[in-house]
């Protein structure tokens, strides 16, 4: 993953290679601070190559670490892979991703 602040109230985040159950507890430990002061945080998803239900889990834990902080939280260029299973999940209206892949907590 790397992390860049946009600005002061503006973190991006890319996120590459597998989010899956081997990697997801690595990742949620790394990413502990990131929505400690609020303000923005965008999360790039471009550069997944490879995603399963732990991945998804791990985008919801992110959601819920963001709400508790005050933060604003926007998922842009989600996979297909990702994006299916969420849907089969049933979560779009958890995690809405629009057209452009962005999605606003």
């Amino acid at each position: 993953m790397i992390v860049s602040d946009g600005s002061d109230t503006t973190r991006r985040v890319e996120v590459k290679g597998e989010l899956d159950v081997a990697n997801v507890p690595a990742r949620l430990k790394r990413s502990a601070d990131w929505f400690e002061n609020g303000g923005e945080t965008v999360i790039d998803l471009a550069d997944v190559t490879r995603a399963d239900s732990a991945g998804v889990a791990l985008l919801l834990e992110w959601i819920r670490d963001a709400e508790r902080e005050g933060a604003t939280l926007n998922f842009i260029n989600a996979p297909e892979q990702m994006r299916a299973i969420i849907s089969f999940c049933g979560l779009d209206e958890v995690i809405a991703l629009n057209d452009d892949g962005s999605r606003a907590a």
